[in-house]
């Protein structure tokens, strides 16, 4: 069997990971971005949720950092050995534990969105099952490290397949799930909650795309081509796609929380143009719950809250013209009762 050439291992192994390392660095800094844009607008946020951004931010960060390692080691370490430079993944514990790290904070982030989806469907076993299979998905990735450092390459790459496979598949399922109870409750609830609740859908289909498409690119490509041969153009895509697949992640996560402000804006002015000053008034306090995080799926306590209040601006009504009649009524008794005495009085 014939081993690849330089020419090759530069352009298809030592060129995607560069490209990959300078996309990964590009997507940190939109992270950054939308953290300080989700602290300086979100302060009312529960303390679970502030802590899910900082450790979300920590191991991104993190994660940049051990590529900046790998570049530097590839191309300074390894400047003139580029076949030393094309087998880091067996030699250097960088690359190693390359797919183990990105696998733990997909890991990371998919516990946040079956939180989400517990939120919106209070299903014990669809949540389970979807945890059930990522938790699979990580402990594969974590198999396929340690047959890393053990020098059993095609067990590691069988487990490699294994873990984009689960992968693809628990992201499905959970997009699939997440949409299906979205559009249920939209068809149970106030029409101003409903309207709220189609945008988080738009939003949960746009946020989620990348990250699918990421993971299916990666699981293809995989299976592409001479499994000894590793220079080879799916090589190349598999590489940039599954370095980035964690910050697609992480990037879906971010948008999410980020979008609520948006949303609720954006369904308030509506509602202000199709209502009077007292209905949007009525409906503000319900609107800014539902876009927030522990409310997504909390759709019948963002129907009750408004129906408790619109219940209770009748009722006040109703107290008080109840109330004016009493006092009309007791006026006239008094009337009555002040004429009788004096009728009993007269001779």
């Amino acid at each position: 069997m014939s081993q690849p050439s330089p020419t090759s291992i530069v352009t298809y192994v030592l060129g995607a990971w560069d490209l990959a390392i300078g996309g990964d660095l590009l997507l940190q800094g939109v992270l950054f971005a939308q953290t300080a844009h989700y602290f300086a607008l979100y302060h009312s946020d529960l303390l679970a949720l502030r802590m899910f951004v900082l450790g979300l931010l920590f191991f991104t960060t993190l994660k940049s950092m051990q590529m900046i390692a790998i570049l530097w080691t590839q191309n300074v370490t390894h400047f003139t050995d580029i076949r030393a430079a094309g087998m880091m993944f067996t030699a250097n514990w960088l690359e190693e534990v390359n797919i183990g790290f990105g696998a733990f904070i997909a890991f990371y982030i998919q516990t946040f969105m079956c939180q989400r989806l517990w939120a919106l469907c209070k299903n014990p076993y669809i949540v389970l099952a979807l945890m059930a299979t990522f938790t699979f998905a990580v402990i594969a990735a974590l198999i396929a490290v340690g047959f890393t450092f053990n020098d059993r390459l095609m067990a590691r790459s069988a487990w490699i397949t294994v873990h984009f496979g689960v992968v693809v598949g628990g992201d499905i399922l959970l997009c699939s799930a997440m949409v299906f109870f979205l559009l249920k409750h939209s068809k149970q609830v106030l029409p101003q909650t409903a309207g709220i609740l189609n945008a988080i859908l738009k939003l949960t289909i746009q946020s989620a795309m990348p990250g699918a498409i990421c993971a299916m690119l990666t699981l293809v490509t995989s299976q592409v081509g001479e499994k000894a041969n590793p220079a080879k153009p799916s090589t190349m895509i598999s590489i940039i796609t599954s370095n980035l697949l964690p910050k697609f992640y992480a990037l879906s996560a971010m948008c999410t929380l980020n979008s609520r402000r948006t949303i609720l804006l954006s369904r308030l002015s509506d509602q202000n143009t199709s209502s009077n000053e007292g209905q949007s008034g009525g409906r503000r306090t319900g609107g800014a719950r539902a876009v927030e995080l522990g409310d997504f799926g909390k759709v019948n306590h963002i129907q009750v809250r408004t129906q408790v209040q619109t219940t209770h601006h009748i009722d006040n009504e109703a107290r008080v013209f109840t109330h004016s009649h009493d006092l009309k009524g007791q006026g006239m008794e008094e009337e009555g009762t002040e004429s009788g005495s004096t009728k009993n009085s007269l001779p």
